[in-house]
């Protein structure tokens, strides 16, 4: 039987060494690879991977969502490095987390200015997503 295996999120990016530097100097993700206008990190066993783009529109409009187990725990360790003032555009931030219908995130906006959502699921979901 055939089974998705895997998604892998796809950040946008005007200067992809730059935003890869982020995600591994800051967030502690490991480089995979570079290459002509695209790169990948990991963490985890999770991959995102980064593509250059030549509008600032595409990576001020682009999301993404990782599950994680305990969201507090990444929450602390990237809030004593990343600004927790999301306000403020011209800089990588963080948003507090969140309690929402599908369990706790929070948000981790990149230099290049993706947002990727890194949520853990309430009780009540992991239930009835597993059963």
């Amino acid at each position: 039987m055939a089974d998705l295996v895997s998604g892998i999120p796809v950040l946008a990016a005007l200067d992809v060494p730059a935003t890869q530097k982020f995600w591994t100097e800051v967030l502690g993700f490991s480089e995979e690879f570079r290459g002509d206008g695209f790169a990948g990190v990991s963490r985890d066993g999770v991959e995102l991977f980064i593509c250059s783009v030549e509008d600032q529109t595409v990576p001020d409009n682009t999301q993404a969502w990782v599950r994680v187990r305990d969201v507090d725990a990444f929450h602390a360790e990237w809030s004593a490095r990343v600004s927790l003032n999301y306000g403020d555009p011209s800089h990588p931030a963080m948003t507090e987390i969140q309690e929402l219908p599908w369990g706790r995130e929070f948000g981790v906006r990149d230099p290049a200015g993706n947002l990727v959502h890194f949520s853990e699921l309430s009780e009540a979901e992991r239930e009835r997503t597993d059963g």
